[in-house]
């Protein structure tokens, strides 16, 4: 899964524990903080070696500069395969290949940028989980911050149980193949991110340009070829959130401004294939 090796710059999916343990509804979610840094030439992930199983708060913060953009990708893996071979399968440059059946996308927390935080709201069941900071400094085959180092290991104990996501102001739901969105408006957006679909699916919300049309940023995010002239969207604020599997949901923020974006999912299937992109799946909608 090449959640990040996207079109036009491949845009692109734990220092503490606290309050885990017990009936999920009763104590709250457990608090889950992730932290990337940079050591000389390396990038450094923090998260907490064991996590409590259900409803999760997982924070990251990004102590690097402002002009780079992390991300903190959960993979959960079953049997016995190792952070090496989950990297291996996220880092690969061809695009479009089978995602083996052990590996699983977990959610986590989408693009921020240096010197900020964000949270996200999720649940996390049992098991052995990677994360991976996918997100990459610009320019062409430039190695992810998670070959650079950025990478974590959690072991998510005990039982799921039954808690649910905490409520939210707005929607956005990811089908096989397109959004719908409901009640988003300009400022701080505090979504629930549900993924109804068989496939795995992220959100890419990225605003047009002055002048830009549906049909000029359609061309652009589906052509093969390098673009005709400068791109139609605003790469610079680009809302990019962690990638789920079908049939699991998170709450998360976009903060957008007043305009037109599109969301685009760049993911291919689990079978491989083209990106979901390319499936027509890319819309449109008007932020008020």
């Amino acid at each position: 899964m090449t959640s990040v090796r996207v079109a036009a710059s491949t845009l692109v999916a734990v220092a503490l524990l606290a309050g885990c343990g017990g009936d999920d509804e009763a104590t709250g979610p457990s608090l889950v903080s992730l932290s990337v840094s940079k050591n000389g030439s390396t990038y450094e992930l923090t998260a907490p070696a064991t996590v409590e199983a259900g409803l999760a708060e997982i924070s990251l913060q990004v102590d690097t500069p402002a002009t780079e953009e992390h991300e903190a990708q959960l993979i959960r893996v079953e049997g016995d395969h190792t952070l090496a071979e989950a990297l291996e399968v996220l880092s690969s440059d061809e695009g479009g290949e089978p995602t083996p059946p052990w590996l699983f996308a977990g959610g986590g927390v989408g693009s921020i940028k240096g010197g900020t935080t964000a949270t996200v709201t999720q649940m996390l069941e049992p098991g052995t989980y990677y994360v991976f900071d996918v997100g990459e400094g610009e320019g062409d085959n430039v190695p992810s911050f998670a070959e650079q180092g950025a990478t974590a290991t959690i072991e998510v104990t005990g039982e799921a149980g039954d808690a649910e996501l905490p409520g939210a102001d707005a929607t956005v739901t990811a089908e096989d193949y397109s959004f719908t969105t409901e009640r988003l408006v300009a400022g701080a957006n505090r979504i629930r991110f549900n993924n109804t679909g068989e496939e795995r699916h992220h959100v890419i919300a990225i605003p047009y340009e002055a002048g830009a049309t549906f049909e000029d940023v359609k061309a652009f995010a589906t052509s093969d070829g390098p673009p005709d002239g400068p791109p139609p969207v605003d790469f610079s604020r680009a809302l990019v959130t962690a990638v789920l599997e079908g049939g699991d949901s998170q709450i998360t923020e976009l903060n957008l401004a007043s305009g037109t974006y599109a969301l685009l999912c760049f993911i291919s299937d689990r079978a491989g294939g083209p990106p979901h992109v390319a499936m027509g799946m890319i819309d449109e909608v008007v932020i008020e």
